[in-house]
């Protein structure tokens, strides 16, 4: 694989659009701007920390499929490095399988780092790897007899989330339905 690196701001610039502009994206942003690329960062929230270095930026709402497609159309991007989970992954895959767009590593690893389920079930079943009991829910009696099936202490995590959001660690009975709740209300 050869590297050719353009000028910033110029026809043959290499361009990132950066999903993401936390802290590790600005140190991301930044080291990229050593290589003379062009960065654009785009979050849900203004001045995030990678937005003050970026060469440019854009607010939107991340999991909004055509506000993330009307970025990426508009700034025509070589790579999208998604620096969050908590973006529209499907909208990456479908512009990555048309050929619009290059997601580094791949829009299918983003995909799979949002569901825990996709991740769960690739490691266990498809690669054959060890993994922790596991199951999954969609309603709260399931989750009781899943919880009932694993024992306790018993970590519960939502099927798509960010940050540690809605998880918990189950370690008494009385603690079921308020992790169930918790799990729905912080999952994506």
């Amino acid at each position: 694989m050869s590297i050719s690196i353009g000028t910033p701001f110029k026809k043959l610039a290499k361009k990132v659009l950066l999903c993401g502009s936390g802290e590790l994206g600005k140190e991301v942003v930044i080291e990229l701007q050593r290589y003379g690329v062009e960065v654009i960062a785009v979050d849900s929230y203004a001045d995030a920390p990678a937005m003050q270095v970026a060469d440019r930026c854009h607010i939107i709402s991340m999991l909004d499929g055509q506000e993330l497609k009307r970025v990426i159309e508009l700034e025509r991007p070589d790579l999208v490095v998604p620096e969050v989970e908590a973006i529209a992954t499907d909208t990456l895959a479908e512009m990555e399988a048309a050929g619009f767009v290059t997601v580094i590593p791949t829009a299918r690893a983003t995909q799979l780092t949002m569901n825990r389920e996709g991740i769960r079930r690739l490691a266990a079943e498809e690669l054959g790897l060890k993994t922790s009991p596991f199951l999954f829910a969609t309603t709260g009696e399931e989750f009781r007899q899943a919880v009932k099936t694993i024992g306790m202490p018993c970590v519960v995590k939502p099927i798509m989330s960010s940050s540690g959001k809605g998880q918990s660690t189950i370690r008494s009975s009385n603690q079921i339905d308020e992790a169930w709740t918790y799990a729905q209300e912080g999952g994506r």
